[in-house]
């Protein structure tokens, strides 16, 4: 197995490219991987787009290369990571398409649309169409359905490799519900299948799927065209689902060149996952293809990265550029349980606050379980506990009125959820406080409003910070919601874990590197802002999904504890 970049690659990259020393360490004279007779290759070509604007030989070059090598390497398809264009330009399309001319009746194709197929459209068009045409498609024998009649941005096809069925199902950039939904009932009509996911944007940085809640990420497909799910939701809307599902391939991230993971599907299959684009290497990717071999064992596919370019492998990462995996097929009749978080039973909080009783100024704000007591503050007077269990601030500005909570409500805890039922009533915010636990200044952990459609939760210490800002699920004046933000001391990949919930749903997470335990929590207080509160809880611990979503569902007068313990 290659594990170096050979000498003729590097007097390129040296060239064109910043090299580490580890990298020109492993310049050394090698061979590829041996092709192994017998085995089916598909081509995967990585994101062509700086070839159809600039450097259309390339491009040519891996098309000449497939059609003289489809014989010897018994070549049966390729596949298209998307971004075939830069600017989806009528231009940049013709190259595309007078090179995949070139394998005209000689080697089928399928195309992802990236998301620089879509540029300069309105919504979610792409000149793809006008040159590659689902009535040109058809004409192949292996050519299966699409999505939506005449386009190809979403369609699949059929093919047999190695004495199994195979299918690879092509999706669009940030696929919609809707395509999600018809992908789902392709996959289940073709059991009898194997099938490849080929989409363009998938894989994230160290080889995890793009997940929003993870926080901000470099051109997430979440929320494509207002509408676009990323890896994470793709893997468990569809791909997890199936247990036919075997291969996804993707492009897209152009700084990571590759990536790969594998997963075990819900009926045991084993999904793997990896990601290829050279776009930053000289030229757009000096011609680099990804070669998928299936050996005539059926069960073993070796990868390889090639350039006809170069004639040298191995642009980047040894490890993840020459490789071989074996085929899991699933091993259970039914899918395994939904997987159900095991949350230990929901313990009581260490404080709570109803907002029984009425008053203005000087109120008591009475924590029902302990002795956390606190005071209504109001200037004006036009806050107030109305008597009905709430506590109505009337403004964003704190003479108009804040509960002032007792200090040292985080001392001592390594863990922490704050619970909040909370209703806006004013249109406008300007990074105005539901709840802040800090020191009125550098520390703070809290939840606040910047506008109607953008909030955070944060925790910061000495003015450092860290947040959570979610701009996907906007708040509206005189709708109620269910918020809880979590900091776990143990959390997840050695760091302490952020999370934010809204209305029982996990919105946003974030490995911070933050200790709750640095919070100096000396000046506590719920707002100043213009809203409505039902129910504040504090609790010693952080709250897992089930226990969000049975605290949401039971809404802000009842407690669905196990009983009456805190222990």
């Amino acid at each position: 197995m290659s594990r170096s970049i050979n000498r003729a690659l590097c007097s390129l990259l040296v060239a064109a490219v910043w090299l580490t020393a580890a990298d020109r360490a492993r310049c050394e004279e090698v061979q590829p991987l041996p092709f192994v007779e017998g085995s089916t290759t598909l081509v995967v070509l990585p994101d062509t787009e700086v070839y159809t604007n600039k450097n259309p030989h390339l491009l040519q070059a891996q098309m000449q290369w497939i059609n003289e090598n489809r014989a010897s390497r018994n070549i049966a398809y390729i596949l298209h990571v998307g971004d075939v264009t830069n600017n989806n330009t009528d231009r940049e399309w013709r190259v595309a398409r007078e090179c995949f001319d070139m394998l005209d009746g000689k080697v089928p194709y399928i195309l992802a649309a990236g998301n620089h197929d879509y540029d300069h459209t309105p919504g979610r068009l792409t000149h793809m169409n006008k040159f590659f045409g689902v009535s040109d498609m058809k004409e192949w024998s292996t050519f299966g359905d699409v999505f939506e009649p005449g386009k190809l941005e979403n369609q699949y096809r059929v093919m047999d490799i190695q004495g199994r069925k195979w299918l690879v199902l092509s999706l669009e950039t940030g696929p919609r519900n809707a395509v999600i939904d018809w992908a789902n009932k392709v996959l289940a009509q073709h059991k009898d299948r194997l099938a490849i996911i080929l989409t363009h944007a998938y894989l994230y940085y160290g080889n995890q799927r793009y997940n929003h809640l993870e926080g901000s990420q470099r051109a997430s497909p979440y929320g494509f065209y207002g509408e676009g799910a990323d890896g994470e939701q793709l893997w468990n809307k569809l791909i997890r689902k199936h247990p036919n599902a075997m291969i996804v391939i993707c492009g897209h991230l152009s700084s990571g060149y590759v990536g790969y993971r594998a997963d075990e599907g819900d009926y045991g299959n084993v999904v793997h996952q990896m990601m290829c684009d050279y776009e930053k290497i000289k030229g757009g990717g000096l011609g680099f293809l990804r070669l998928l071999e299936f050996l005539p064992d059926g069960k073993t596919v070796q990868v390889r990265t090639y350039s006809p370019v170069t004639k040298g492998t191995n642009p980047r990462d040894p490890e993840l550029e020459e490789f071989a995996f074996e085929l899991k097929l699933a091993d259970r009749d039914e899918p395994r349980p939904a997987s159900t978080e095991l949350d230990p039973p929901l313990k009581m909080p260490i404080c709570r606050y109803s907002f029984d009783g009425t008053g203005s100024d000087g109120a008591k704000i009475s924590d029902s379980i302990g002795d956390a007591h606190g005071l209504l503050r109001s200037e004006t007077g036009r806050s107030m506990l109305d008597g009905k269990g709430r506590l109505v601030l009337a403004g964003n500005d704190g003479r108009d009125g804040y509960a002032q909570l007792p200090p040292r409500l985080l001392a001592n805890l390594t863990d922490v959820s704050v619970e909040v039922w909370f209703t806006p009533t004013a249109s406008q915010y300007n990074w105005n406080s539901v709840w802040r636990l800090g020191d009125g200044g550098g520390d703070f952990f809290w939840y606040t409003f910047r506008t109607l459609n953008v909030h955070r939760a944060e925790i910061g210490v000495s003015r450092d910070n860290e947040d959570i800002q979610r701009k996907d699920v906007p708040a509206a004046p005189g709708k109620r919601m269910h918020v809880v933000v979590t900091y776990d001391r143990d959390g997840a990949e050695g760091k302490p874990l952020l999370q934010y919930f809204r209305d029982g749903e996990l919105t946003g997470r974030l490995n911070t590197s933050k200790l709750l335990s640095d919070v100096d929590d000396t000046q506590n207080r719920l707002g100043p802002i213009a809203g409505i509160y039902d129910e504040l809880r504090i609790y010693d611990f952080p709250m897992g999904r089930a226990a969000v979503r049975r605290c949401f569902e039971a809404g802000p007068d009842r407690l669905p504890v196990a009983g009456p313990s805190r222990e």
